[in-house]
């Protein structure tokens, strides 16, 4: 059971950030219309139960945030151009804050417009397109060769129902970490948390703190 808990999260964390945000060139764009749509992600490894998990993705002007379970993510789009990232850690209730700053020195170079239409930066994903959304309808992911991944559209609505998990909901209580102060709370579980999730986005180097 333990190999099939570590298989799922590994699984779900493919999936997450097949729909991270896509690194390029930064592209100012235009606001697309805004929606909220929920979606439903599958993994399925060779032997085991089918795991299911609902996601609700948010775009609003200058805002794109999405549910992702135990974790959120909440991009906001300055007027200048800039943008930032709040990651909204559950489990830990905690939100690390990650500036305009604190991201150029991640190296981390954000699309707007990729971010928007929540496109898998993936090769290896197969999409299936809703044009008037410009959100996928469907992604499918293979992950090491033996577990799938699948990512269905289920509803959408112009404004978000009332009974959705949006993203921000659950965390107006909970307590702040600025990024740059990780390497100051090197053994805070929030932070190695979003370390990790880092590390797989390719933002550091595994173990690196600057």
């Amino acid at each position: 059971m333990r190999r099939v808990g570590e298989l799922r999260r590994a699984a779900l964390t493919a999936a997450w950030l097949a729909c991270s945000v896509a690194f390029a060139q930064p592209s100012a764009g235009g606001d697309l219309p805004s929606v909220a749509a929920r979606y439903r992600v599958s993994v399925d490894s060779a032997g085991s139960p089918v795991h299911e998990q609902p996601w609700v993705f948010v775009r609003e002007p200058g805002r794109v945030a999405i549910n992702k379970g135990d974790t959120e993510e909440i991009w906001q789009r300055l007027p200048h151009g800039g943008v930032t990232l709040q990651r909204v850690l559950h489990r830990q209730q905690r939100v690390i804050d990650y500036s305009a700053g604190e991201l150029a020195a991640l190296h981390v170079e954000v699309d707007w417009t990729a971010l928007s239409r929540m496109a898998s930066p993936e090769p290896a994903a197969s999409t299936a397109w809703n044009d008037a959304l410009q959100l996928p309808e469907h992604i499918t992911q293979r992950v090491n060769g033996h577990t799938q991944v699948r990512i269905d559209l289920l509803e959408w609505s112009s404004t978000a129902p009332s009974d959705w998990m949006l993203p921000g909901s659950r965390s107006a209580d909970y307590a702040h970490i600025d990024a740059a102060d990780f390497g100051d709370m090197a053994y805070d579980p929030a932070v190695r948390a979003a370390e990790v999730l880092d590390v797989q986005a390719g933002w550091r180097q595994h173990g690196h703190r600057h």
